[in-house]
C-alpha cells in the first residue's frame, strides 16, 4: 500500500511539474526583469514595481485557465513586456486584460469589450481593428438615424397637407402615415457619439543651429556603485530620440544629468539658444500646491486671459469642477495633462519628457502621439510606450552600464534589424560547424516571406482607404447634386446636366463598392494569414 501511495504521489508531482518547477519559476522570474541575484532577496526589500511584477509571476505560475489582468505591463520595461506578449499568446487558457498599452493590445487580443457611455459593446479583434469598426458603427448609424429623421420629416409633412385639404378620406391617411411614424420611431436608435479625441499642438520657435545636444564619456555613480559610464552621443536638430533600456539602468539620471540636475563625470552640452520643454515622470507627485488648476496655471501664463486658459485646459478636457480642484487633489492623468499644458503654452524647441504617457488614459495618449507628430522642434523621450515609439523615433539610444548603443529608426525597424542579424548569425554558425544550412536558411526565407507579407497587406490597407475615399467624395458630389435639383427646379437645362452627371455618379458609386468589396475581403485574407 505504501509503495502504491508512493507511485501515485510520484506521478502527481511529475504531472503537476515537480521537476521542472524550479527551472520554471526561475525562467519566469530572469524574462520578468529580475537578476539572478534578485532571486535571493527577501520579498519586503523590493520596490513596488519589483512587487507588483513579483505578483503575476506567481499569478502566471499558477495553473490558473482563466486570468484577469489589470494595467500588467504597467512596471514592466520593454524586454519584459515582450516576454509577457510571447507567454499570453502561448497560453491555451483565456485571459480579459485592462490596458492603456495599444502595442500590447494588439499583440495579444482577439476581442475588444468597450466600455463607454454606461454601455458595453463587443468587437471582434484587437484595439486598432476595434478603432476602425467603432468609426464604421458611427458612421452607418448616423447616415441610418439622419435617414429615419428625414423620412420622419416628409411624412410629417404629407400630414400637414392632408390636414390642410380637411377630407375624411385625408384624416385616413393621416391616421396611416401617423401608424407609419411610430413604427419608425421605434427603430430609431441614436448613433453613437464620434470617439473622443484630444487635439492641441506645442508650437515650436525657431532654430539658430543644428547641434541640440552633445554629450562626451558620461558617467554615474549612485555611492561605490557605478550606474552607467561611457556615454557618448549626439543630438541634431529635428531629431526625434527615445531613450530606452531595462528598468533601473538610469534613463531618468542620464536626462537629468544631461540638464544639470545631477552631477556626474564626463560633459554634456545644451544649445544656449534653446528653450525646453521638460516633463519629469515624478512631477505629478510634487504638485503640492493648493492652488486652483485654473490659478496654478494661470499664475505662470498672466498674459493670457481667463477665456484663453479655459479653453487651452479644455482641449486636454480640463473643465468645469476641475477648474476649481486643487492641485494637490488631482488624479495622476489630470497632474500629467496639467504639465504637458505648461509645456505647450511655453512653446520650446527642445523637448526632454521622461514618460509622459504613464498616467494618461488612450484618449490622452493618442492626442499626445498626434501633437508630437505635428511637433517641428528637437524630442528625447524615455518611454515604454512602444506604440508612442513606433509612430516617432527617427533614433533609439539603448542605455546600458557600459554604455550606449544607437540605431537609426523606429522600434519595429529595430526589431526587424535584430531578427535579421539573428538569422544571418545562424546561418554563419550552421556553415562554420559543417552542419546543414537548411534550419538557418528556412529561417532566412522566413523573415523574407514575412516581409513581403507586410508588405502586401499595407498595399491592401492602402488600396481599401483610397477606395473608400473616392466613395465617399462620390457620396459628397451626389448630395450636393440631389441639393441642387430640389433648389433650382425651375433651371430645366442645369436640371438635366445634374440628371446625368447624379446617373453617372450612381453607376461609379456600384462601381467602386464592389471593388472595396473585394479590396477588404482580401485585407481580412492576408490580416488571418498573420
Amino acid at each position: 500500500k505504501l509503495l502504491e501511495k508512493q507511485m501515485n504521489l510520484t506521478e502527481r508531482f511529475q504531472d503537476d511539474g515537480g521537476l521542472t518547477f524550479r527551472a520554471r519559476t526561475e525562467s519566469m522570474l530572469i524574462g520578468m526583469g529580475f537578476k539572478k541575484d534578485d532571486l535571493q532577496k527577501p520579498v519586503r526589500v523590493l520596490s513596488g514595481g519589483e512587487r507588483s511584477k513579483l505578483q503575476l509571476v506567481k499569478l502566471l505560475l499558477s495553473g490558473a485557465k482563466l486570468l484577469l489582468l489589470d494595467e500588467p505591463t504597467n512596471h514592466l520595461d520593454i524586454e519584459a513586456s515582450e516576454w509577457l506578449e510571447s507567454f499570453l499568446l502561448e497560453f491555451k487558457g483565456a485571459y480579459i486584460v485592462i490596458s492603456h498599452d495599444r502595442y500590447f493590445l494588439d499583440k495579444v487580443t482577439n476581442k475588444t469589450f468597450a466600455l463607454d457611455n454606461f454601455t458595453l459593446d463587443t468587437y471582434k479583434g484587437n484595439y486598432t481593428e476595434y478603432l476602425r469598426q467603432y468609426d464604421e458603427r458611427v458612421t452607418y448609424l448616423t447616415k441610418k438615424y439622419t435617414e429615419m429623421t428625414d423620412e420622419i420629416h416628409r411624412i410629417e409633412g404629407i400630414i400637414e397637407q392632408q390636414r390642410r385639404f380637411n377630407q375624411e378620406h385625408n384624416y385616413i391617411t393621416i391616421r396611416s402615415k401617423e401608424k407609419q411614424i411610430e413604427r419608425i420611431r421605434k427603430e430609431l436608435i441614436p448613433p453613437p457619439p464620434p470617439r473622443r479625441k484630444i487635439h492641441f499642438q506645442i508650437p515650436c520657435r525657431l532654430a539658430h543651429g543644428t547641434d541640440v545636444i552633445t554629450a562626451k564619456d558620461l558617467s554615474l555613480k549612485i555611492g561605490e556603485q557605478e550606474l552607467f559610464g561611457n556615454v557618448d552621443f549626439e543630438i541634431k536638430y529635428g531629431e526625434r530620440v527615445f531613450l530606452l533600456g531595462a528598468n533601473g539602468c538610469g534613463k531618468s539620471s542620464l536626462m537629468k544629468l544631461v540638464l544639470g540636475k545631477l552631477k556626474g563625470e564626463g560633459s554634456a552640452y545644451i544649445a544656449d539658444w534653446l528653450k525646453i520643454g521638460y516633463f519629469d515622470q515624478l512631477q505629478e507627485l510634487r504638485l503640492t500646491s493648493s492652488k486652483t488648476t485654473m490659478d496654478f496655471v494661470w499664475d505662470d501664463f498672466p498674459k493670457l486671459n481667463r477665456t484663453q486658459i479655459q479653453s487651452a485646459l479644455a482641449m486636454f478636457k480640463l473643465y468645469g469642477e476641475q477648474l476649481q480642484k486643487p492641485v494637490n487633489m488631482l488624479s495622476g492623468g489630470e497632474a500629467a495633462k496639467v504639465i504637458l499644458l505648461k509645456i505647450m503654452l511655453e512653446g520650446p524647441n527642445l523637448l526632454l519628457l521622461d514618460e509622459p504617457t504613464n498616467h494618461l488614459d488612450l484618449e490622452a495618449r493618442e492626442g499626445l502621439m498626434e501633437a508630437l507628430s505635428d511637433y517641428k522642434g528637437t524630442m528625447l523621450i524615455i518611454s515604454h510606450d512602444r506604440a508612442l515609439i513606433n509612430s516617432l523615433a527617427t533614433k533609439l539610444m539603448f542605455l546600458h552600464k557600459d554604455g550606449m548603443e544607437i540605431f537609426s529608426g523606429s522600434y519595429d525597424e529595430w526589431k526587424e534589424s535584430r531578427a535579421c542579424v539573428g538569422a544571418g548569425e545562424n546561418y554563419l554558425k550552421a556553415q562554420n560547424t559543417g552542419k546543414s544550412g537548411t534550419e538557418a536558411a528556412s529561417k532566412t526565407n522566413s523573415y523574407k516571406e514575412q516581409k513581403e507579407r507586410q508588405s502586401r497587406l499595407r498595399r491592401a490597407a492602402t488600396k481599401v482607404k483610397k477606395l473608400e475615399e473616392e466613395i465617399g467624395e462620390l457620396e459628397k458630389e451626389a448630395k450636393e447634386i440631389n441639393n441642387r435639383l430640389s433648389e433650382n427646379s425651375g433651371d430645366y437645362k442645369q436640371a438635366m446636366e445634374d440628371s446625368e452627371r447624379l446617373s453617372e455618379v450612381e453607376r461609379l458609386q456600384i462601381e467602386l463598392m464592389e471593388r472595396w468589396e473585394e479590396a477588404e475581403k482580401e485585407l481580412a485574407e492576408l490580416e488571418n494569414e498573420r
